[in-house]
């Protein structure tokens, strides 16, 4: 009988570890409170973990972690990665932002004692959110402007929406709007009387909706709010569980629609959108005090809580054949397909920093003057020499002249900035359509493999992947076919 119990028991436990996967910690960290979490999404296993005042790095799904940086009297706010260059970060502190490469660099220095909040980067543009405002200026040029419509909101969140071409602002003010055209609309309005709902609001993180860009939600200190028409009307969530609490990060994956994740105060929690019920999740946690939550795009999910960084595989079935890091597995990588296509269409920013190099040898090189000159005595039809002419010794020479002034300045660095800007604008165009080409043909790729039998609806979702499968070819001079066909001979033979 005892056997007959223990089998049980022993089954159970399986069968629980398999459909509720636990949290795991992860160790090898010299800190224990982390705030931000920023994983590539060129490749999910590189990614950055942010402390208070340390900066980490790992490029092996978070198995070690080198320490890269340490700020001194300043705290870390937000990291994230550049939108088009996998490895390149953005460290928001206190008081800088950084740039992070193959060093730091810092771009960006706060003024009069104006505390940074946040930063985002949208179409080549550097938004930074702080308790004065919003500063904002091109990456190339780095020549800050301050917002003047917002001088004196305290800016708490910056979102970019890039299909939509819309910068989303979260202020003490109210919600704002900035679109395309520099036009600023505020779209939720805070209150300052007591009873209203709004009242000692605020506003802490805006998401997307990644399957509805019309779908905005907004987290707060006291609870959710959801917005379903781009921001014109707002109401908020009441969810058992989740009416006031204090949300400091909210996420989805691709892997699940109706559902949305969010980091608070209190835990962390599993909310279906269309039944309005919430599931909090906390096997293996130690923590309740989630800062942020981060998907891959296989499903795994990482916190960074007070008490630690958490790992675990939220979905159990994303070793099945037709799943995404399946389908993946026989793709080029997205950042291979980005390096290709800007190298194939001549706007790599390598190509762009190779004029400015250029340009700096300029003044070194002399200007060059070739001249020749010969002497004729004498005139035909003149007594002299009889009538003749001659010719006598013909002169070269060669003259070299140098404009010191080009050391200093040269009147082509405004010719370059100005083909730089267009460049960098041209380049952002194309790597946003071959994103939302690549991506768009995983999704069908994923619908071919996952279909019934229907003829011809088989056929039109064929026929478009071939017409996506072109389009790439276009972009990258028929490279893309070529490594899918080494990648899929490769995986073949495995």
């Amino acid at each position: 009988m005892k056997k007959v119990v223990v089998c049980i028991s022993f089954i159970l436990l399986i069968t629980f570890h398999e459909t509720f996967p636990v949290f795991n910690q992860i160790y090898g960290l010299e800190d224990s409170h982390f705030k931000r979490i920023a994983i590539s999404k060129f490749d999910s296993s590189f990614l950055y973990a942010a402390s208070k005042n340390s900066l980490f790095k790992s490029k092996d799904n978070a198995e070690s972690f080198q320490k890269i940086a340490v700020f001194k009297d300043e705290e870390i706010q937000h990291i994230f990665f550049d939108s088009y260059l996998s490895d390149v970060l953005f460290i928001v502190t206190t008081r800088h932002l950084y740039k992070f490469r193959d060093k730091l660099e810092k771009i960006y220095s706060s003024f009069d004692n104006q505390e940074i909040y946040t930063a985002v980067k949208h179409k080549g543009k550097i938004f930074i959110g702080t308790s004065g405002g919003i500063y904002y200026s091109a990456e190339d040029l780095l020549n800050w402007s301050k917002l003047k419509s917002l001088r004196e909101n305290i800016i708490f969140w910056i979102e970019s929406d890039f299909k939509n071409d819309r910068v989303l602002i979260a202020s003490d003010k109210g919600v704002y709007i900035l679109l395309a055209n520099d036009t600023l609309n505020r779209v939720f309005v805070l209150r300052q009387e007591e009873g209203d709902d709004r009242a000692g609001l605020i506003p802490k993180i805006i998401k997307i909706n990644v399957f509805n860009s019309n779908e905005i939600w907004l987290g707060t200190n006291r609870g959710l709010f959801v917005s379903k028409d781009s921001g014109i009307n707002w109401k908020k969530l009441y969810i058992t569980g989740l009416n006031n609490l204090e949300i400091n990060s909210l996420e989805q994956t691709e892997l699940q629609k109706n559902t949305l994740y969010l980091g608070s105060n209190k835990g962390f929690f599993e909310i279906d959108t269309i039944k309005k019920k919430s599931k909090e999740i906390f096997e293996g946690l130690n923590s309740s005090y989630i800062y942020w939550v981060r998907f891959t795009p296989r499903g795994e999910i990482y916190l960074a809580t007070k008490k630690g960084l958490f790992k675990k595989y939220h979905f159990t079935s994303f070793q099945k054949k037709n799943t995404l890091i399946a389908i993946l597995n026989k793709e080029p990588s997205i950042r291979d397909v980005h390096e290709r296509v800007m190298r194939y269409n001549q706007v790599h920013p390598e190509k762009m920093e190779k004029w400015r190099k250029l340009l700096k040898y300029r003044g070194l090189f002399p200007k060059v003057d070739l001249d020749y000159d010969k002497t004729i005595y004498g005139t035909a039809g003149t007594s002299t020499y009889n009538g003749k002419s001659f010719v006598g010794p013909r002169d070269w020479g060669v003259s070299f002249s140098w404009d010191l002034g080009d050391l200093l300045w040269n009147d082509y660095e405004d010719d370059i900035d100005t083909r730089v800007r267009l460049n960098t604008q041209l380049r952002l165009d194309i790597l946003d359509e071959i994103n939302r080409v690549y991506f768009e043909r995983l999704r069908l790729k994923k619908e071919i493999n996952d279909a019934d039998s229907e003829v011809e609806k088989s056929f039109e979702k064929g026929l478009r992947l071939k017409e996506l499968t072109a389009m790439l070819d276009g972009y990258t001079g028929g490279y893309f076919s070529d490594r899918l066909d080494q990648l899929n001979e490769r995986v073949s033979e495995n």
